[in-house]
């Protein structure tokens, strides 16, 4: 078993350790699926160790709730998902991912491996390619997590590549959803498991006066949308949607939690799409202090959802969004783009609204509508609540992951190299 000491867990020799693999740098829907999963293990059974490669606010609360880290090592993966993936503008992105996938497969995951010895590897995203690789030749076996969509690119080259690491490396493929699991749709090895949400913190009672007072937001019907700046998850297009909304209802907030750059920092040179488009977002949100709350990287999610009326997620390239099933355990209503893998998340008309990302004016339309309807706000969040706490339960999670565990470990395979 595990006892706690101070920061620190003592483990006893019968457990066996799980070293996760974590890429990411901010405090997104994949390292907190990531904490819930680890803090839902039995510690009886299982000894979890986290690897960071960057330092990072998820990092630090990995250690705050005491789970053993290592790193952060500051060693990059290979992108190429819908959410990020390197342009033709990025040729140092690209030269600098390459070079660090080779030196992580040769040499860093390999001398980390025979450090830890753990019993399995468990890779939080498709990117981690070298550490896949690194595990299949040391004959460790490797639990690979989808979180995300991969990306097209250009040509297919790298989509195909990542695709056939996976496929071949991995004992098993777990995707979050079955979009995201597209790619493997005809390998035995593919299983779908939801992300989960943990009820005792998303609970619909959440006391909002607090966190009202703390951003001072006016007594009026407020909209959520938590993406920060982000070109994928549709920042620009729901401020324009937004701004069609002031013209009726004039009080309305929106408030955007999540990284935004400052005003003041706004210096961009306008040459790449991307500081062209955080120019476009900055000017937009500058005509409207008092409507447009900027939150920044909060922690407490559920407090920002309790004290909103709507939950929105107009995300321009499909994928799964945590905020989304975290509003239906919260009784919120929601609104996302029509597009997979959201419309698994959110039934049309009863749990939320689909509305197609490029079309601002049906956006406009649908919140409006539902600003307007309380009735429907209320029923659309309880039939949320419902949907959401049987399809996304934690224990489900937690039983499934155990029993994968559990077949993996008591399985053919052959010892980790240097053992």
């Amino acid at each position: 078993m595990t006892q706690a000491l101070g920061n620190k867990a003592i483990f006893m020799e019968h457990q066996k350790k799980i070293l996760f693999i974590h890429h990411g740098k901010g405090l997104g829907g994949a390292p907190l699926s990531l904490l819930y999963l680890v803090q839902q293990l039995s510690w009886q059974l299982y000894r979890p160790v986290v690897v960071f490669l960057h330092n990072s606010a998820a990092c630090d609360l990995f250690k705050k709730n005491n789970i053993p880290t290592v790193g952060p090592i500051g060693w990059y993966d290979f992108a190429h998902t819908k959410i990020w993936w390197f342009r033709w503008y990025h040729p140092h992105h690209v030269c600098r991912a390459i070079i660090h996938t080779i030196i992580t497969f040769f040499i860093i995951a390999p001398k980390i491996y025979r450090k830890e010895r753990p019993a399995l590897v468990h890779l939080n995203t498709s990117s981690l390619i070298a550490w896949g690789a690194a595990a299949w030749f040391m004959h460790i076996p490797i639990v690979w997590h989808i979180r995300e969509p991969l990306a097209d690119g250009y040509y297919g080259l790298r989509k195909n590549f990542i695709r056939w690491c996976v496929a071949t490396f991995a004992t098993t493929i777990v995707a979050i959803s079955k979009n995201d699991g597209l790619p493997w749709t005809n390998s035995k090895k593919l299983l779908i498991i939801y992300n989960a949400v943990p009820p005792e913190q998303f609970d619909s009672a959440r006391d909002k006066k607090q966190f009202c007072e703390k951003y001072d937001l006016q007594n009026s019907l407020r909209i959520l949308f938590v993406g920060g700046c982000s070109r994928e998850k549709g920042t620009l297009p729901l401020l324009y949607a937004f701004e069609q909304v002031l013209k009726k209802l004039p009080t309305t907030q929106l408030l955007i939690a999540g990284y935004f750059p400052e005003q003041k920092d706004n210096n961009y040179i306008n040459l790449t799409p991307s500081s062209r488009y955080i120019a476009n977002v900055l000017s937009v949100v500058a005509k409207h202090p008092k409507n447009v709350v900027l939150l920044g990287a909060i922690n407490d999610i559920p407090a920002a959802m309790a004290a909103s009326d709507i939950i929105v997620f107009p995300a321009t390239v499909g994928h799964f969004a945590r905020p989304i099933i975290e509003a239906g355990f919260m009784k919120k209503p929601v609104i996302a783009s029509c597009l997979a893998p959201l419309d698994e998340l959110v039934i049309d008309k009863t749990t939320g609204l689909l509305i197609p990302h490029n079309n601002s004016d049906a956006w406009a339309d649908a919140l409006i509508l539902l600003l307007t309807d309380q009735q429907k706000r209320i029923s659309m969040g309880q039939a949320g609540y419902e949907y959401c706490t049987t399809k996304f339960s934690l224990l489900h999670q937690r039983n499934q992951i155990a029993q994968l565990y559990e077949n993996i470990l008591k399985g053919d395979h052959h010892e980790p190299l240097g053992s």
